[in-house]
């Protein structure tokens, strides 16, 4: 069995999870990469509304036109889609074994709306060592758990293992906001700095960014 550990308060990493996946471990939550072995977790997670009227997480992977004309329906089937086909989506968080947190994780070249975003400024769009954090959902029942901070450190740790140099997110500076993109509280104490501003008027938005330099700071234990 190979653990990599972490600090008491970081998550840890087993690759011993059912089909191979790694899991990302705390005291209160297991985090697993979403595959289609876990597809039906995905629906239980998002419920019939799709997270959030419909969307089922496509917002900037397809043009905001696409998503609104899709549907609820359509736009399920584009995210089935790329699970099919094995493409990086995201990770669900369980309670008790039970998914309870959504964090959408992924190369950044997969959001099309934000690589040719002309509101946030974004630097080397074709660059696929650059991950980005778009979307965290808590089911309701398991909200103001503080369960959205250890999803974060596992997306970090997740895209470590996939090649991620930096890891970029995009959130809120204070609600009101949109609570899907995270607040930006939460990204600066899991060690994001702020890279940029959104080119609006109101600036809401930051562009925060965490540089992964070499492998992991965990050290692997073998047992």
């Amino acid at each position: 069995m190979n653990v990599i550990t972490h600090a008491a308060s970081q998550p840890q990493l087993s690759d011993t999870q059912p089909g191979g996946n790694c899991a990302w471990l705390n005291a209160r939550m297991e985090a697993q990469p979403v595959d289609q072995a876990r597809w039906e977790d995905l629906l239980e997670l998002f419920g019939p509304s799709g997270g959030t009227r419909g969307c089922w997480c496509m917002a900037r992977r397809l043009p905001a036109s696409i998503v609104a004309a899709n549907g609820g329906a359509e736009n399920r089937a584009a995210l089935e889609g790329f699970v099919q086909a094995g493409v990086p989506v995201g990770l669900i968080g369980y309670v008790d074994e039970r998914p309870a947190v959504w964090c959408a994780v992924a190369p950044r070249t997969e959001y099309a709306a934000i690589v040719r975003s002309r509101v946030l400024p974004i630097d080397e769009p074709e660059d696929e060592t650059i991950w980005a954090i778009n979307c965290l959902f808590v089911k309701s029942g398991y909200r103001g758990q503080g369960l959205t901070s250890p999803m974060v450190d596992a997306a970090v740790e997740y895209a470590r293992n996939e090649g991620a140099r930096i890891v970029e997110a995009y959130p809120v500076k204070a609600m009101p906001g949109d609570p899907g993109r995270g607040v930006l509280s939460t990204f600066l104490a899991a060690g994001f700095t702020p890279y940029a501003e959104d080119r609006t008027s109101a600036k809401r938005n930051v562009v925060v960014r965490r540089t992964l330099t070499g492998p992991s700071s965990t050290s692997l234990r073998r047992g």
